[in-house]
């Protein structure tokens, strides 16, 4: 049996069962009436890196080690972009490959550069541009572009300053580019399994979410019709190429279309550094030229000021991110030399601090960090403190907590990564506010209103599967995506290695063709042989360049 897996990344049923409900997505429908669809719960945080080495490993990030973009190792002010190299266990398709499987895969997120495994393999949006190993086989990358271009790995488009309907012609062809590189490929090349994440679905989400939902704040006012026809027909385009890429399958060929998370409205910003300044956790340098900066701060002076600034002049090109010490312009550079940033924080007095996309928040202790502070003694008072802190934040609108709960690091990771872990995790009641955790003190207010992209991650993904082993109308039980990778496996008739955190989602399957599953395999997480260790992390130009490109999709 083959497995075929199309990542419809960021896919949400809150728009995809209206509109095939509505009859525009006529084959998503079909594959739905035919086969088995229901929920795929995502990773918290659910962030591509995270969710798709979650897929690709069936572990949670104690035990392979990936928690964001980036790696601090718990130094706030040395982040290094993660890659294959940094993930501390093995891949589906490589346990696959030791069992005679070969795999095609591209564009999932953390899988470049390429892992040693039979098949073919494209990289994703963190390869470095031109990067000579983004795919495994020069030969048949040559054949790809020549098949349907220059191949566009990542797209950072955007909508501000209404570029709305240039970013959606871009994202389409973006989506279309793709559709025919799965299509060269799975036709190109031999393959049992077939994995590509197609990122536009996410993308387009991000940037036009307010087309979509005309109540959004950044609808209010405007009329974005013919931006909203065209979003329609976006996926409309993604439903025509799902259409062909199942009619060429081999008919023994389960097909999972999964999405890593799925998605929703975002209006307001909540900066977690900006309350633990506030309440005094983060401390700040004691010299006149800092004092001069917190006054600006104080006044407005940050990069959200700056950036609708830029909005309004219409030279919002770049996300609010781009701050980040790369100015091109003297305007540019004249408003980020009034910024308070990370460089003026006093890290030997800070006894907290907030890093991540999804409310991280990390204890500066002392022997752990570079400067840490805590002693070991109060770092357990010191968390109890800060959890009481943010269960009292109240909600703008309703006067609730805005703060459904504070996650300690023992109830999400587990394995021997896990103490890179964030020491608490803030989970808010309401997802159209988006926690950012930058120390780069972006507003100066703890609860800002939102710039830049208008929509964002979902706890609730989507999945269809259908093929000759699923159950018509079987009900999918609760899944998640630890629970990809076993299944994977399973279908393949592949040893299911013992440490994956994932199950087989044995529900969809008829017993008679896809038997009960039995863990015979041991642990993925030794260390990989000599000969297949990957090569040393991305130089320090690679580095820089792909932070900046993260910054530009509003990551960092």
């Amino acid at each position: 049996m083959k497995v075929f897996v199309l990542g419809l990344d960021g896919a949400t049923w809150d728009l995809l069962r209206p509109l095939a409900e509505q009859g525009s997505l006529p084959n998503l429908a079909r594959l739905m009436g035919l086969g088995s669809s229901g929920t795929l719960e995502s990773i918290f945080p659910p962030l591509s890196p995270v969710a798709w080495t979650g897929i690709m490993t069936g572990k949670n990030s104690g035990k392979h080690g990936i928690f964001e973009f980036l790696e601090f190792a718990h130094d706030p002010l040395h982040g290094k972009v993660n890659s294959s190299r940094a993930i501390q266990s093995d891949l589906v398709w490589e346990v696959a490959g030791r069992h005679g499987k070969s795999t095609v895969a591209g564009g999932v997120p953390m899988s470049y550069p390429p892992r040693k495994a039979p098949g073919f393999y494209l990289g994703d949006f963190l390869s470095p541009a031109n990067a000579p190993d983004f795919a495994s086989d020069p030969g048949i990358f040559a054949e790809l572009e020549k098949e349907v271009g220059p191949y566009r790995p990542w797209s950072t488009t955007v909508h501000d300053g209404g570029n709305e309907a240039a970013a959606l012609a871009d994202l389409t062809d973006f989506l279309d580019h793709h559709l025919k590189a799965v299509q060269f490929l799975m036709k190109r090349c031999p393959w049992d399994l077939f994995m590509y994440d197609l990122m536009a679905t996410d993308r387009i989400q991000h940037e036009l979410w307010h087309a979509w939902e005309p109540s959004h704040r950044e609808a209010k006012g405007r009329d974005l019709s013919a931006i909203r026809s065209g979003y329609v027909d976006f996926w409309k385009k993604l439903d025509d190429g799902v259409g062909e890429i199942e009619s060429a399958l081999p008919a023994d060929t389960t097909l999972l279309l999964i999405s890593d998370h799925g998605f929703g409205p975002i209006e307001w910003y909540v900066n977690f550094n900006v309350w633990l300044l506030e309440q005094g956790y983060i401390a700040l340098q004691d010299s006149f030229y800092v004092k001069q900066k917190r006054w600006f701060y104080d006044r407005g002076a940050t990069p959200e000021w700056f950036y609708n600034l830029m909005v309004r002049l219409g030279m919002a090109e770049q996300r609010v991110g781009r701050f980040r010490g790369k100015q091109t312009g003297p305007l540019e550079r004249l408003a980020e030399s009034a910024f308070l940033s990370k460089r003026h924080i006093d890290w030997s007095k800070t006894r907290a601090y907030a890093q991540g996309n999804f409310g991280q928040i990390f204890v500066n202790r002392k022997g752990r960090q570079p400067q840490g502070c805590v002693e070991e003694k109060d770092v357990r008072p010191l968390l109890d403190e800060i959890k009481a802190g943010l269960l009292a934040i109240p909600h703008p609108e309703t006067g609730e907590p805005l703060v459904e709960k504070v996650v300690e690091r023992e109830e999400l990771y587990q394995g021997p990564h896990a103490h890179l872990a964030p020491d608490l995790t803030v989970v808010l009641r309401d997802w159209r506010y988006r926690t950012i955790g930058l120390h780069d003190f972006t507003t100066n207010k703890l609860i800002s209103p939102s710039f830049g992209p208008t929509g964002d991650h979902r706890m609730e993904g989507v999945m269809i599967a259908s093929g000759p082993a699923v159950v018509p109308g079987a009900e999918l039980g609760r899944a998640n995506l630890l629970d990809i990778a076993p299944t994977i496996l399973h279908l393949l008739g592949v040893p299911i290695p013992q440490d994956m955190d994932g199950r087989v989602l044995t529900e969809l399957f008829d017993p008679a063709i896809v038997p009960p599953p039995a863990r015979s395999e041991g642990s993925t997480a030794e260390p990989l042989p000599p000969e297949d260790a990957p090569s040393e992390g991305y130089t320090e130009e690679e580095d820089a360049a792909i932070q900046q490109r993260l910054a530009d999709l509003g990551y960092l």
